[in-house]
């Protein structure tokens, strides 16, 4: 289970906290459901118990702990105001706890980062916040490194989000990098999320792409895809489990996923193998088998034509062995 502290600050804007937690949670909940351990151990920390917050609603946050599991993640919330002072002796205090402490992963919603880059967690780091507060980061760390126009920035273990609810997109990014995509993508869909990322932005997996619809037959046939994309599927099948024909799915898919079921599934296929590739010393022809193509030679040709290069070369550059 991986620890998750949430630092909230006084004068805090409670979404910046409250929404990277729930898609947490969402996670073990599904998780639990589905006869699984929970994921994510949640931890509200704070220099006060009671810290103010932008809906005024009571507190009871845990005091600044001593000691920090190894695996630890660290998530700062923003704060309210066009200006954030970061000489209170409460952010002083957390920038000292901060400094004392090493996490797994450092995130940051809204204008978290600049308690964050106070505390000299941004240093040499690629990052982002509020556009309100761009020009404060930069006065913080050296400008290059301050990126405009970003749902969030990933930097090695640090992320940094821009305003309020793009933590959400954050946290559904973690859950997927956690090696949990399919979880991931069922949370967005509880959740009602919508895909908004730039063309800059870190891409999501293709278990959360092309979900950006609200339409439940079309969920219900990508759920059975997602479910085992190496299968033959036929669109006779999908079409049974849409209630609906062949000629209508087609249409349907194309128009709410933005893609037809065919190209989905490669898209999904590929994926997998990607994994393969950069986890195991399978041969070329096992992963294309194992991944449902045809053989080794639509393989071939399906990845370059969406990744720009060779499987051979991609995994050379990517194994993580």
């Amino acid at each position: 289970m991986t620890p998750i502290y949430v630092l909230v600050l006084p004068n805090t804007l409670l979404l910046d906290a409250i929404g990277p937690a729930e898609v947490f949670q969402y996670a073990n909940r599904i998780h639990q459901k589905r006869g699984g351990d929970a994921l994510y151990q949640l931890h509200f920390v704070g220099p006060e118990s009671d810290a103010s917050n932008s809906l005024g609603l009571p507190l009871n946050l845990a005091p600044l702990p001593d000691k920090i599991e190894a695996n630890a993640w660290l998530i700062i919330a923003g704060l309210i105001g066009d200006e954030i002072p970061l000489e209170t002796p409460a952010i002083q205090t957390a920038c000292h706890w901060l400094k004392q402490h090493r996490f797994e992963r450092y995130i940051s919603v809204c204008a978290g980062s600049l308690v964050m880059a106070k505390a000299g967690l941004l240093k040499d780091k690629k990052c982002t916040t509020h556009h309100l507060h761009l020009d404060d980061l930069r006065g913080l760390v050296a400008p290059h490194q301050v990126l405009e126009n970003r749902l969030f920035v990933v930097d090695d273990n640090t992320y940094t989000s821009a305003g309020v609810t793009a933590g959400i997109d954050l946290a559904l990014y973690l859950v997927q990098e956690d090696n949990q995509a399919q979880l991931a993508a069922d949370i967005a869909q509880y959740m009602v999320l919508f895909s908004r990322r730039g063309s800059q932005d870190p891409s999501f997996s293709p278990w959360l792409e092309h979900r950006n619809h609200l339409h439940q037959k079309v969920h219900q046939v990508q759920n059975a895809i997602q479910s085992d994309p190496a299968r033959n599927w036929s669109l006779d099948e999908l079409a049974q489990i849409a209630h609906c024909s062949t000629r209508h799915l087609g249409r349907l898919f194309k128009k709410e996923a933005k893609v037809t079921t065919k190209e989905y599934t490669y898209k999904l296929r590929l994926n997998l193998a990607q994994q393969l590739l950069q986890t195991s010393d399978l041969p070329i022809e096992n992963i294309a088998n194992q991944c449902g193509f045809e053989d080794s030679r639509q393989f071939r040709r399906l990845w370059s034509r969406y990744f720009h290069q060779a499987p051979s070369i991609f995994r050379s550059e990517n194994q993580s062995l």
